[in-house]
């Protein structure tokens, strides 16, 4: 931290410190330092001219002057050696005294606005004021006198501190705005000053103190001068400043140590988000090799030296040299030189024989990693990108270097420049993109510094050459032999040295190693190591003299030596260690290899020594026990084809290791168990369930042997082991690339099989891969959070769920003995849509956004419905208050604003509180809003035709003009620009561009108000010049790529098109839209036509590789953040939002940079290939749901008004009655012997049946269905809202919104009509033992009427629970539960108990009609988190006649766990041995068996505490049986579902019923568990 001292009028910056101005005295420099507590701090003193005396320099400064001198000072001052001192980058205390806190106050409050020093002002932690004049003093009045009497004019800074003056009001007035984030500490003069003949006091107290609520102030027993001045260290006035200075910094170290654990935690969110690794065992590698006394050379070659000091710009050295020159040691040298000039570079090892180390990808995430680590600014900026969706782990480069570098490092205030270190750029799969991207390192206002080291290649020298046009570029070409010569000599004299011998030998040795060495580095430790070994002065002689110059004799020599070995299972060995060290997906460890090379090679002794002996000096070991050649060069020349046999086929040695690893896979040794116990021991079982795929695609083959291997994999049980290891390991990602592998593999053996006889070509094999590669997707889309938190599922918990038709759903091993199967409609194939959300009744929706984890959609009458887009549960609902007619999610998706008539709001998501509300002072409509200036400012563009803005929190309320220029478009004879058809913002609000329907699409500059350019169609299209004028082919909806700032849009003779405004490359292709959409990372956007049909476009390509049909009008569209999903909005049969995970977008989004062997093969692109399709099927969905009591069926009813019967044990189906208006089914019921069925419709009309079924297995044939008189009733518009039959079926019930009324089947005619006030908001059921009653179950009591007649049996039966009158609840404690006792204090107290309130009932009588499970929710569609009380059956009776009607009764109740409450999202069924059944919000079927339940309901008294559950919580009770897929949970299924009494869960989906069935009484997975 700093520490800056500010002197006063006339002061100084040492003489005001000092007591009697003796240099000794100054005591910010002689004592502070010497403090224990500020020895952190650095020390700094500033100085101005501030003097007033007569004879002294005139100066007409002004307070205002001052502090803009102190902001320079502080934000550019250096040390001698011309570095920046940083000020600002640590926590900052000002120390001042007099005028000196003025001129702090006016510093904060000019650098809080200026881009230059707004985050040095941030840095400001307190603030010593020393006798500072907030308030003016009447001394300034006589100083001006005295410099007027001295024919001197008055001084400005001298003015402004006069009481009462405009300067300090003004300072006053806005200082209080930013003092509350300030430690305020002000000490104040007791005693007067000399001033001339005479003391006086300069300055009051009220004057010295800010009277702030959080200020510190303290008086000092000093005058106006002594008071920043002191006698020693014991000065009690010293030691009040010093104590308050320590006390601060100690304050800021707590606050720091806090914020580094932050910062902890934010870094391994990171991590897990990001996939982030850093490459410390490289440095440290090198660095071992490292002589000291080496490579200091390079700190003093050209150009170096500025690339160190300068601060300012981008500046790139390229050094490059021959191969095995020591360039990565060099690299290494250069990070330590740096890291120990503190200035913190990012360095990156690339390795041509590491997946994770030759991508750029992998670069930019480990110079991100780095940076994050050290910069707290940088990390919350990434966590704020993972917020927005972007997925750094699966992003390409370039989405990389655009979202994390572009748009956040390079536009960050950090004033020291960034060093990054990257070796090997050489061994990079892409070395141009690298530079292409550093190219653009020109806009970044940071100061960048760029070390690269590779050897000399064309296409490096190349990006050089383009990279050194934009920034500076400084060229170390080592190409002589000679450039290192001293640093190997230093090898070589310090190896020597070791050796044993006489001082002439070493000295003969050292001579002819270095007249060979010629620079070459490995050359020179692979001679020193050969002569190590040798024991007399001969043989090292005869060493040298037979060890080649040239590398690739050497090479040879090297190859020659182990095809010598004696033993021929030596050599074998020999090439095995080099096929895996070559072909290895990442550097092996030695307990992988040593495994890898079993059964052929088994118990190794030594691996480490083997390699050493067999391998010659191909392969090295390095600390760390990884496995790598010893050189690229190595690899280079192993690879060369000749006749020899240890010739590496690349393709063919992939193709052995593809065998291998799956073979591995597929061995009998690994069980379920050993995966769950021991998967940790097994590295290379690892290493091969994640890169056998990476060896299949490398192979290039389409063998029959990897066919067949391919089959037995697939078709065997080694499968779901192989999900099971992916998912404990958390490697699930691996599905994504075997499903390209795979496809790509089957494509090839096609090709391969077109010249075969039909006959031999394998179909079934190829067709049985060809699902498997679609299978693979669909598990990772549907399942696979699931799947992490417990990898046993995949025995027998996903195949169920399958598609009949899949593979995985065929596939045995993957069924075990679950228990769980699913009979009824199942899918036929895998669909695309992930997930289906109905809109409310009524919601008429009009637009569509996404953003963040958030989907939004804006209704008639400013209503915003807002969903979490990964439950797809409803979070909010906005309601603005007025018609809206736009709306817009930040990146985050946690801010949405809204356009209204009359007001524009900001909301905070998913809270749905009001951050800023303005005025819409326009006469105009807002088309288009876009968040702007870190979501500060927001802009819109109106129809008519202007662009304005507000910023968030700025006093002034309203909207402004960006320019007053902008739209301004000319008239011309042949267009004239009318209302704009649509106005969009480029991705940083630099560029707005605007459509007409007559009038070409103008792109305008934002900051000038010019218009730069318009879009033309490319030459060559169909059109004629009027045409033109008729407008029919104008571009009528476009929007922005969000990466490379194209334009997309569309035209209205039928073209889509994308133009860029800067270069104005045009292309088209022929496709009818009316909406267009970008994804986020640029490479991907969405058209849709009003006839519904959805098309997704490559951009890059300009084609489309999927498509969606279907026959709703489509109103919206949006990609998800991740770009992995799309979601539309459709008005159809039923208004939804739509999710789509086609598998064409997933794979194309799985795209991974080509790495290792694979470099050279070219990419063939999806969009290459026909587009895949798919048709969205009109269907009726079903809306009301009813299972048979007997279990052996269930009763739907359809959007149509259909009503259906299908068997819960068979795929059989028959239609039984129809309604003839075509309106909604809304309600159905079974009366209890299943012998009659009631159905209502959305219109109020109600159809009563009998059903005779004789066989459940055949419903089609043996179903006979005879209607009955349908009950008449004058509802008077009001909505049924249940319907139930009496226990022996001769009574119906029929509860209206108003209303209740009985329905006598036996005399087909009505029974009984009452008036229900609260009738909707209660559950009514059955008495179970009193079948005479019924019971009205609402959110506070229990009423109880008679079937008969509905009338009241007695006052309503209150149960106590949290919503009741909470002293009721503190006093009955206080007589232990007893009923009667609190009964009369209730009585006593004149308390009543609350009535009905409108949170939703849902009420379950347990199986042994003992007790009844009462659910309140706050919400309709109870899904919401609920309450739960569980009551007695017994004490649900009349209560005795004779009861005063003002009694309230009680009732006993009990609670469930809080632990497993929370964890309720649909409560299911309470089965025998009192097992609560509920889906949970991962949508678990779970359980918790209520084990105390009875016992503490038996207890005389009144409870309403949760049961007891040993003195836990519960949750770690409850049970998980089997998850519903993700996709299943679409519309109102959820709410639909149900379960039987042996436990079938009954679950609709769109039009159809799913039965699954499980034996929930076995074994489950416990909550937190991974194991059944």
């Amino acid at each position: 931290m700093d520490i800056v001292f500010i002197h006063g009028l006339g002061g100084d910056s040492r003489k005001t410190w000092s007591k009697d101005h003796n240099p000794e005295l100054f005591w910010p420099g002689l004592w502070l330092p010497l403090e224990t507590e500020l020895k952190r701090a650095r020390i700094f003193t500033f100085g101005y001219n501030a003097n007033f005396r007569p004879g002294k320099a005139k100066s007409m400064a002004s307070i205002t002057d001052f502090a803009k001198e102190l902001l320079f000072e502080l934000r550019f001052a250096k040390t001698h050696e011309r570095e920046m001192f940083g000020i600002g980058e640590t926590p900052l205390i000002f120390v001042t005294h007099s005028m000196g806190g003025l001129l702090a106050k006016k510093a904060c409050l000019l650098g809080q606005n200026d881009e230059h020093y707004k985050a040095l002002v941030r840095s400001i932690y307190a603030i010593l004021f020393l006798s500072t004049p907030h308030r003016g003093s009447n001394l300034a009045e006589i100083l001006n006198r005295i410099l007027v009497a001295s024919f001197q004019s008055a001084r400005n800074f001298v003015t402004d501190l006069s009481r009462g003056s405009m300067a300090l009001e003004e300072i006053n007035e806005q200082f209080r705005h930013i003092a509350p984030r300030l430690s305020i500490w002000s000490f104040y003069e007791t005693l007067p000053t000399q001033i001339g003949p005479r003391k006086m006091m300069v300055l009051e107290k009220d004057s010295a103190i800010l009277g702030y609520s959080d200020e510190i102030s303290r008086p000092l027993y000093a005058d106006h001068h002594g008071v920043c001045k002191y006698s020693s260290p014991e000065d009690a006035n010293y030691v009040s400043v010093r104590n308050a200075l320590g006390s601060l910094v100690e304050e800021i170290v707590r606050k720091v140590s806090v914020s580094a654990d932050q910062a902890i935690d934010e870094f391994q969110t990171l991590q897990e988000l990001f996939s982030f690794f850093e490459h410390d065992d490289d440095l440290n590698k090198y660095n071992r090799l490292w002589i000291e006394g080496t490579c200091e050379w390079i700190l003093h070659e050209n150009g170096m030296s500025d690339w160190i000091k300068k601060p300012e710009g981008c500046h790139l050295i390229w050094f490059s040299a021959a191969p095995a020159s020591g360039k990565s040691v060099l690299s290494a040298y250069v990070v330590t030189a740096l890291q120990q000039r503190s200035l913190a570079p990012q360095y990156f090892f690339f390795n041509f024989g590491d997946q994770h180390k030759c991508s750029v990808a992998n670069l930019l995430r480990s110079i991100a990693c780095q940076i994050a680590k050290e910069n707290r600014a940088f990390r919350r900026g990434l966590l704020d990108l993972s917020k927005q969706g972007l997925r750094v782990d699966k992003a390409d480069a370039s989405v990389i270097w655009h979202k994390v570098y572009e748009n956040l490092l390079f536009k960050m205030e950090h004033r020291r420049p960034f060093f990054w270190v990257i070796d090997a750029l050489d061994e990079c799969n892409s070395p141009k993109l690298l530079l292409d991207l550093i190219r653009t390192c020109s806009s970044s206002i940071v100061p960048l510094r760029i070390f690269i080291a590779s050897r000399q290649t064309e296409s490096i020298q190349m990006g050089a050459a383009k990279a050194a046009r934009s920034l500076r570029l400084t060229k170390l070409e080592k190409q002589s032999l000679d450039h290192n010569a001293q640093d190997i000599q230093r090898l070589v004299e310090q190896e020597v040295g070791y050796m044993r011998g006489s001082e002439q030998i070493k000295n003969l040795v050292i001579q002819k190693i270095l007249a060979r060495a010629e620079g070459n580095f490995l050359w020179t430790r692979l001679v020193l190591e050969e002569i190590v070994y040798c024991h007399t002065a001969s043989g090292i002689q005869e060493t040298l003299d037979e060890f080649p110059s040239d590398m690739q004799k050497l090479y040879d020599r090297m190859e020659h030596a182990i095809l010598k070995l004696p033993r021929k299972s030596c050599r074998l060995l020999a090439k095995a260690l080099l096929r895996w060290t070559m072909g290895a997906r990442r550097p092996m460890s030695l307990r992988e290899l040593s495994q890898a090379l079993e059964p052929e090679f088994s118990e190794i002794l030594d691996l480490r020594r083997t390699i050493y002996d067999v391998c010659g000096q191909f392969i090295r070991v390095d600390a760390s026990d990884y496995v790598a050649m010893i050189h690229q060069t190595a690899r280079e020349y192993l690879v060369q084809p000749r006749e020899t046999e240890l010739f590496i086929d690349v393709q063919a040695n992939h193709e052995a290791l593809c065998i291998k690893t799956v073979s591995a896979l597929l061995g009998s040794r690994i069980t379920s168990d050993m995966i769950d116990n021991d998967a940790a021991s097994q590295s290379y079982l690892l290493y091969a369930a994640t890169s056998w795929m990476y060896h299949l695609k490398a192979s290039k083959s389409g063998s029959g042997k990897l066919l067949d291997v391919m089959v037995r994999f697939f078709d065997g049980g080694a499968f779901p082991l192989w999900v099971h290891l992916l998912s404990r390991t958390a490697h699930l990602d691996v599905l994504m690339k075997t499903s390209k592998s795979l496809a790509s593999f089957v494509a090839l053996v096609r090709k391969e099989d077109a010249s075969k006889n039909l006959l031999l070509r394998r179909l079934s094999d190829l067709q049985l891969l060809d699902q498997w590669a679609v299978d693979l997707i669909r598990i990772v889309a549907k399942f696979s959070i699931s799947l992490l938190r417990y990898p046993r599922a995949i025995y027998g918990l996903v195949s169920p769920f399958s598609p009949e038709t899949s593979a995985l759903h065929q596939q045995p091993y993957c069924k075990n003995d679950r228990d769980l199967y699913v009979v009824g409609d199942l899918d036929s194939a895998w669909t695309d849509r992930l997930a289906r959300i109905s809109l409310p009744e009524g919601f008429q929706a009009y637009k569509l956004a996404c953003a963040g984890q958030y989907v939004a959609v804006l209704g008639a009458n400013g209503r915003i419905v807002v969903w979490d887009s990964q439950t797809f549960m409803e979070v909010h609902v906005v309601e603005h208050g007025e018609p809206v007619t736009s709306i817009v999610l930040n990146a985050q998706g946690d801010k949405l604003t809204t356009y209204g008539l009359q007001t524009t709001k900001l909301w905070a998501i998913p809270s749905g509180g009001i951050l800023y509300s303005v005025s819409n002072n326009v006469e105009a409509r807002a088309i288009t809003l876009s968040f702007t200036n870190n979501d500060t400012r927001i802009l819109a563009g109106f129809d008519d035709r202007a662009v304005r803005f507000f910023d968030v929190g700025q006093t002034e309320n309203e909207w402004r003009y960006v320019h007053p220029t902008l739209f301004k478009e000319p008239l011309t004879a042949e267009a004239a620009a009318n209302s704009p058809t649509c106005v969009a913002f480029s991705r940083d609000g630099s560029y707005a561009g605007v459509a007409y329907r007559g009038f070409p699409l103008s792109i305008w500059s934002l900051k000038t108000g010019e218009c730069i350019n318009r879009c033309h169609r490319a030459q060559g299209t169909n059109f004629s010049a009027d045409q033109y004028t008729a407008g029919w082919y104008v571009a009528w909806r476009f929007i922005w790529n969000p990466v490379t700032d194209h334009v997309i849009g569309f035209y209205t003779d039928g073209f889509v098109f994308k133009w860029h405004p800067l270069t104005s490359v045009h292309q088209e292709a022929q496709a009818y839209a009316n909406d267009v959409t970008a994804s986020s990372n640029g490479k991907l956007f969405l058209s849709s036509t009003s006839t519904g049909i959805v098309k997704v476009w490559d951009f890059a390509n300009f084609s489309v590789i999927y498509q969606l049909f279907s026959d709703d009008l489509l109103i919206g569209l949006a990609f998800s953040p991740d770009c992995l999903r799309f979601y539309d909005l459709r008005c159809g049969m039923v208004n939804s939002v739509n999710a789509w995970e086609p598998n064409s977008l997933l794979r194309f989004l799985d795209t991974e940079e080509a790495v290792g062997d694979l470099a050279s093969e070219t990419a063939i692109s999806m969009s290459a290939g026909q587009a895949s399709e798919a048709r969205l099927e009109q269907f009726e969905a079903i809306s009301a749901l009813a299972a048979c009591p007997n279990g052996k069926c269930v009763c739907v009813g359809t959007d149509d008004g259909s009503i259906q019967l299908r068997s819960t044990n068979e795929s059989d189906t028959v239609e039984v009655r129809k309604f003839n208006n075509f309106m909604g089914v809304s309600h159905l019921a079974w009366s209890q012997d299943s012998q009659y069925m009631v159905a209502a419709d959305l219109s109020g009309d109600i159809m009563l049946s009998q059903i005779e079924i004789t066989d459940y297995g055949h419903l089609t044939e043996t179903t006979q269905v005879m209607p009955l008189k349908n009950p008449k009733l004058d509802l008077e518009e009001q909505v049924i809202h249940e319907i139930l039959f009496s226990p022996d079926s001769s009574l119906l019930l029929i509860v209206a919104s108003q209303s209740g009324h009985i329905w006598s089947l036996k005399d087909a005619g009505l029974r009984a009509s009452k008036k229900l006030a609260d009738g909707k908001l209660r559950k009514w059921v059955s008495h179970p033992t009193h079948h005479e009653l019924l019971l009205g179950i609402g959110s506070v009591d229990v009423r109880i009427l008679g079937w008969q007649d509905l009338l009241e049996c007695g006052e309503p039966l209150s149960y106590l629970h949290m919503h009741s009158v909470r002293q009721d609840n503190e006093l009955i404690s206080d007589f232990n539960g007893d009923v009667d006792m609190a009964t009369k204090l209730l009585k006593s107290t004149n308390i009543v108990a609350p009535g009905p309130t409108s949170e939703n009932v849902r009420a379950m009588v347990t199986q042994d009609l003992k007790h009844v499970l009462i659910r309140l929710s706050s919400n309709d569609s109870f899904t919401g988190f609920g309450r739960f009380f569980i009551l007695p059956l017994s004490e649900l009776k009349p209560i005795k006649a004779g009861v005063n009607q003002t009694d309230i009764s009680l009732v006993r109740s009990a609670t469930i766990p809080d632990g497993v409450r929370s964890r309720v999202r649909i409560a299911l069924a309470i089965l025998p041995g009192d097992c609560f059944v509920f889906l949970d919000w991962d949508l678990w079927v779970s359980s918790y068996k209520m084990v105390d339940f009875a016992h503490q309901s038996a207890s005389p008294g009144i409870s309403s505490k949760p049961l007891k559950h040993h003195g836990n919580e519960g949750d770690e009770f409850i049970q998980r049986h089997y998850f519903i897929p993700s996709d299943w949970a679409m519309g109102g299924s959820l709410d639909l579902c149900c379960m039987t009494a042996d436990g079938t869960l009954i679950y609709p989906r769109d039009d159809k019923v799913s039965m699954i069935k499980a034996n929930l009484n076995r074994p489950a997975f416990r909550r937190g568990s991974s194991a059944f």
